[in-house]
This record gives C-alpha cells, sequence and structure tokens, in this order.
C-alpha cells in the first residue's frame, strides 16, 4: 500500500543559504516537535562529511544542503531548545553530525527505533521496516548507496532524503501512544538516558580499546600496552581526521601488545606493519608501549576467565528470555551478552554495586531473578 498523506515526500523546500535557514528556523522554534535525520559520508574519514539535514514539521519536509550554509547559529538554537522534541530513528551517528555542525548536543530526542523496542516491535527494527509495520507503507530504496557530496542532487536522491522523516510524526503519534498504554514511557526515557551517557564514555579515547576483539586473551601487562596503543590511534586519528584502520588495524595493535617489542627492528617482525607505517609511526608506537610497560595495570586490565560460569550464564540468557516473552520486549533490549557478563563480573569480583543497566526499569523486571538465580547456584 502506497499512502497518501498530505506530508507528502513528492514535495520539499531545499535550503542553501544562511537566510533561508535563519527563515525556517523561526517556523521550528515555535512547531514544538520536528522529525530529523541526516545524509553524510564517512569512508575516508575519523569524523563523518556531512551531506544533508532533512527536518519534518506539521507544514512539510525541509532539507538543508550544509554545503550551502556558513552560518548554523539557528540550527543550533532549535537543537538545544529544550520545548521541541527531535525525532530521529537509530540516532547515534545523527546527532554526532548535528554536534560537529553546530558545536552542541542535541537535547529532548526521541528515538522512533528504541521506542519501537519498548511498544513490542522488535530490537532494532529499521526506519523503513518499522513504516511499513506500523503504517502500512512500503518505502524504496533506491538511493541506499548514493554519493551524498556530488552536486547537484538528483530529484530522487533528495526523494530519498525527504522520505527518512516525513514519517517520524505520525509513527512517534503511536509509538508514544501505545508505549503509554503499556506503562512504558519512563523506561523509554530512561533507557534513552542511559544510552547517551554510555555513548558519551564509549567516545573517550581512554575508551577505545574496549572495542577491540580477542582483548581478553591477553594478560593483564598486555592489556595496559592495548589500551594504551588504542588510545594512541584514537587521538592520531582524530587529529588527523582518518579512519583508525587507516592508521593500524586492530590485529596489529593486538599483536603489538602481545609480543615483546623492545625496538625498532622488532617492528619488523609485527605482520601488518608495513616498512612504510614503521617509518612514520614507529617512534611512536615504541615509546608508547614503553611508557604503558612501566605502568602498573589497573583493574580494568585484568583477565576475567568467565568459562567457569557458562551454565550460570545459560540460566541468566533463559531467565532472560522468559522475563522478555512475559514483558513483550525483545531480549537484547532486556539484556544482552554483554550486559549480562557485566553483572557477572560484577558480582564475581563482590563489588557490591549493581551495574548501571540493571538498575532503574529493569530492577523489579529481571535484575532481582538474575541476583538471586546466582545466589541459589553458589548456595
Amino acid at each position: 500500500m502506497i499512502s497518501t498523506d498530505s506530508r507528502s515526500p513528492d514535495t520539499w523546500s531545499l535550503i542553501t543559504s544562511d537566510v533561508a535557514l535563519t527563515a525556517t528556523c523561526e517556523r521550528w522554534s515555535v512547531a514544538g516537535i520536528i522529525g530529523i535525520d541526516t545524509e553524510f559520508v564517512r569512508e575516508r574519514t575519523y569524523y563523518p562529511c556531512p551531506a544533508l539535514i532533512q527536518v519534518a514539521d506539521n507544514h512539510g519536509v525541509v532539507i538543508i544542503d550544509p554545503l550551502g550554509i556558513s552560518d548554523f547559529g539557528p540550527l543550533k538554537d532549535v537543537l538545544i531548545d529544550p520545548s521541541i522534541l527531535k525525532l530521529t530513528h537509530a540516532c547515534d551517528e545523527d546527532l554526532e553530525v548535528l554536534e560537529l555542525l553546530t558545536g552542541v548536543t542535541v537535547c529532548n530526542v526521541f528515538d522512533t527505533q528504541l521506542a519501537g523496542a519498548f511498544a513490542g516491535y522488535g530490537f532494532s527494527l529499521g526506519y523503513r521496516n518499522l513504516v511499513e509495520v506500523l503504517l502500512d507503507v512500503v518505502l524504496d530504496k533506491d538511493e541506499t548507496r548514493s554519493d551524498w557530496l556530488k552536486r547537484p542532487l538528483s530529484s530522487s536522491q533528495l526523494r530519498y532524503a525527504a522520505l527518512d522523516v516525513v514519517y517520524l510524526l505520525p509513527m512517534h503519534e503511536r509509538l508514544s501512544r501505545e508505549m503509554a498504554a503499556l506503562g512504558r514511557s519512563a523506561w523509554f526515557k530512561e533507557e534513552f538516558e542511559h544510552r547517551r551517557r554510555a555513548r558519551a564514555v564509549d567516545k573517550l579515547p581512554e575508551a577505545a580499546y574496549l572495542r577491540i576483539r580477542g582483548r581478553g586473551a591477553l594478560r593483564p601487562a598486555e592489556r595496559a600496552v592495548l589500551r594504551a596503543l588504542c588510545q594512541w590511534r584514537e587521538t592520531e586519528a582524530m587529529a588527523r581526521d582518518i579512519p583508525r584502520r587507516h592508521l593500524l588495524r586492530d590485529e596489529v595493535l593486538l599483536k603489538l601488545a602481545s609480543d615483546l617489542v623492545l625496538d625498532a627492528s622488532s617492528l619488523g617482525a609485527i605482520d601488518g606493519l608495513s616498512e612504510r607505517k614503521r617509518t612514520r609511526y614507529g617512534q611512536a608506537l615504541l615509546t608508547c608501549i614503553g611508557s604503558a610497560r612501566t605502568e602498573t595495570p589497573t583493574n580494568t586490565d585484568d583477565p576475567v576467565n568467565l568459562q567457569p560460569y557458562a551454565g550460570q550464564m545459560k540460566h541468566w540468557k533463559e531467565i532472560a528470555r522468559r522475563a522478555a516473552d512475559a514483558h513483550n520486549l525483545p531480549p537484547e533490549l532486556l539484556a544482552n551478552r554483554r550486559a549480562l557478563e557485566e553483572l557477572l563480573i560484577s558480582v564475581m569480583k563482590n563489588q557490591g554495586s549493581i551495574p548501571t543497566t540493571f538498575q532503574g526499569w529493569r530492577f523489579e523486571i529481571i535484575t532481582e531473578t538474575l541476583l538471586n538465580g546466582i545466589q541459589n547456584s553458589n548456595g
């Protein structure tokens, strides 16, 4: 079924000047609610390269060409206005693009993907799938691989961009109503804030090593070296605005951390570290490794062997599955593997505190049951 909604994606206005942006932002400043999305390119850079900003309100869709804008001040004022609700879908990268352009953190955000999970429509549902499920509208995918930085943009590209925001308002209306009926509006707000704080921590250079698969096999001293190397790579990639992998790949960092690298000749034995990269980064790597080895490993560098607790984890996963089914929630939202491991490590180390993930709305639904489960299994 194709929608005949008055919010037609075939009609939009394109903003390419500061004057037009200022005038339109005045309209949004009293709108109370807008839908917002971005298009960007991130193939050869660390930071996303903004290509379009799409905004929908009750008057229709506006597409902003950031390449033609020099003053984003009016848009910044809209983004930080707490009286304006900003609707998004899977918002992490979009919020990053908007922060890059305006220098501010967007406030009062409603993510329809997360709301869809709380309303019982599944975990991490894509925008097009959620539009179809909620509104019975089938959207095309013709421009998913467009070159969004190429100018001029085609009418097909602009229509595709408009589609990405035109249905945010009606989806918000339905999802808000359904979450309220289920008594989950406060859960949703709490979870969004929890994720916002977690994203802020994950973006810190010192947390970059947590994204490296295989780090758990390293000894504490090696993990300390890996942590230092990842922080160096993150800082260097940010300064040069290039992807991390263009500096050094993850497997090279793991090798550097686990091998006995003492001098420039030792670097030559590291697979994946070309002569060109040894020449360019060799001294910085040796300095980073040497410094990390002189420091005492922290608690975060201690490996945790969860293998003896495989049975406990299996039991917890079953508890999570049953609780998710009982509340019509995706198991991945309620308690994914990483969260369960974090709770288990906390219990093993007798830290006396429950991880933030399992406080708040999850506590009565699952946390108490999980903790009773481990107490019973230990008793």
